[in-house]
């Protein structure tokens, strides 16, 4: 028999490959160990030629997927030339559906079709023949996912500690968004026994990471999620669960349980694509924006999880007026994460299969992302992109979390936003936080003067938590007349009397804001201090 390699060619380090630990296991099960190999994109393929190589392996199975799709292409024709006897083969979305010539041009020498741990019983056959069979596909026969054993063993739990555990407790979604494998008809949901899920949540639990459940819609059935949220209860996991939710699914059992959850234990993922009724009607996505609003609510309320929402730019029908409308509405919501993504039309979707129809132009490389549709340019799509760059800088990471909230209450997030994006002489790239702060200040003086100083109050109190040290930037700091060391010493006894266990050298290095707008009428001072590494507000009254 020859020696079966699984590579498994991930994104990045943090990530693992589900399918090739499914397809370990199932070999496992029928007596043959096969050595799964873990890689990523950030690596030379030349390094992993030569590990294939020096292993002396008969069979190489990859899965592709858009993003290591490219990868694998540029790699398999130099294996196939370097090691000219071993068998290739390959599964997973884009080799599926993709529409590329791996078994014509890039030397596969089997595409596999169907869930990965299927193919047990035909990888063993094919590593036992003595002679290669001409190119060809192989279809899986479709079984039920309880007959799939759990993927990873106490060594692999150990072995991916502090990275992305994937898991998943039912197949297939309920709902069909025409942008998704999982509308295809072929695909139907499924799911595991309670008792099956019980064991292998004892095990998850434990793990020292993110377990990111990659179940399509988590609470399609109440009766699971409950399971698994109640359990969570019983049993605190040492790490973080991460579960994607449709907020329509969410009852008032739900938040119930949602609001014993250790706190931290969860984070939540909630694809809204786009609030416009039209837009998600052309999509075939069922859903109540007014009613998925009130449960998004009332789950941030809760107050206990990371709360991650997501837009798609460029649905059909979708259009730079939806798009804004959209981001303003989500964006009021105040999730921790705003994730502004953009239509890939993959292959194998039904959108993929009416993209002429509906006029939509995609890149022909993985990840397939929309160039233009009828209601959206290229121009357009290239504006929001910059967007997408100022939101993750801005909003998601945290440079002005404070002076969004306050020119939100004036002005549009959108209208704010695209004011930026259309300057594209703009460093978008630049990380420097005293070079986006002096070009919002410049923006506020033109188009919202009377909000000068709130708004650079805001500035300064996001400022203080990434201080360096304890003065202002010059373009943000105080008028001469106000002395910030006289007032940090004359405000030193109450801080100790606030933060009785605060030390001299805490005491020395605290940042002191001092409000001159509203502010000034709900405190008279503030002091960010840094406790065991992290920022800390005293406020004074």
């Amino acid at each position: 028999m020859k020696t079966i390699a699984l590579a498994a060619v991930n994104a990045s380090y943090s990530h693992s490959n589900l399918a090739l630990f499914y397809l370990r296991r199932a070999l496992r099960e029928e007596g043959v160990e096969a050595e799964l190999i873990d890689w990523n994109i950030n690596r030379s393929p030349r390094e992993l030629i030569e590990r294939l190589s020096a292993g002396g392996f008969g069979l190489v199975a990859f899965s592709a997927y858009i993003w290591n799709s490219r990868y694998l292409q540029d790699l398999l024709p130099d294996l196939r030339a370097i090691l000219p006897e071993v068998l290739l083969v390959i599964g997973g979305p884009e080799a599926v559906y993709g529409g590329n010539p791996w078994l014509r041009e890039l030397g596969v020498d089997y595409l596999l079709t169907g869930a990965a741990e299927h193919f047990s019983e035909q990888l063993i056959r094919l590593s036992t023949e003595e002679r290669r069979l001409a190119p060809q596909r192989i279809d899986a026969p479709r079984r039920s996912f309880v007959e799939t054993p759990f993927p990873y063993s106490e060594q692999d739990l150990n072995q991916l500690e502090g990275r992305l555990l994937y898991y998943e407790a039912s197949r297939g979604c309920i709902f069909r968004c025409a942008y998704c494998l999982s509308a295809r008809a072929d695909e139907s949901f499924d799911r595991r026994r309670l008792d099956q899920v019980e064991t292998e949540l004892a095990l998850l639990v434990r793990f020292r990471g993110t377990v990111k459940f990659v179940d399509r819609t988590f609470n399609a059935d109440s009766e699971l999620s409950r399971f698994i949220w109640q359990y969570m209860i019983d049993h605190p996991p040492v790490g973080c669960f991460h579960f994607e939710l449709h907020p329509l699914l969410l009852r008032d059992q739900d938040f119930l349980l949602l609001s014993r959850l250790p706190a931290g234990s969860a984070q939540f993922e909630i694809g809204i694509q786009s609030t416009d009724h039209e837009v998600r009607r052309r999509i075939d996505r069922s859903g109540d924006w007014p009613r998925e609003r009130e449960a998004i609510r009332r789950l941030i309320d809760i107050n206990r999880f990371h709360i991650h929402l997501d837009q798609i730019v460029g649905l059909p029908g979708d259009s730079p007026e939806t798009a804004s409308r959209s981001l303003d509405e989500i964006l009021a919501l105040q999730p921790d994460h705003f994730q502004l993504g953009f239509l890939k039309l993959l292959p194998g979707t039904p959108l993929w299969e009416r993209r002429e129809a509906e006029g939509l132009v995609a890149g022909r490389e993985p990840p397939y992302e929309l160039l233009q549709s009828p209601d959206f340019s290229f121009l357009e799509l290239q504006r929001f992109h910059r967007i997408e760059t100022l939101i993750d800088l801005f909003y998601n990471k945290s440079y002005f979390p404070e002076t969004l909230k306050t020119i939100a209450e004036a002005h549009d997030y959108s209208a704010f936003f695209s004011a930026f994006a259309s300057q594209r002489e703009l460093e978008f790239e630049a990380r420097r936080w005293e070079y986006w702060a002096g070009i919002i200040l410049d923006w506020v003086k033109a188009v919202l003067p009377e909000q000068g100083i709130e708004i650079t109050d805001s500035l300064r109190l996001d400022w203080c938590p990434r201080a360096k040290a304890l003065h202002y930037p010059s373009l943000i700091d105080y008028p001469e007349k106000i002395d910030l060391n006289r007032r940090k010493k004359e405000f030193a006894p109450l801080l100790k009397e606030r933060f009785p266990e605060i030390t001299p050298a805490e005491q020395k290095r605290a940042i002191l804001f001092l409000p001159e707008g509203k502010r000034a009428a709900d405190y008279r001072a503030l002091f960010f201090l840094t406790v065991e590494g992290r920022p800390e507000k005293v406020v004074l009254y």
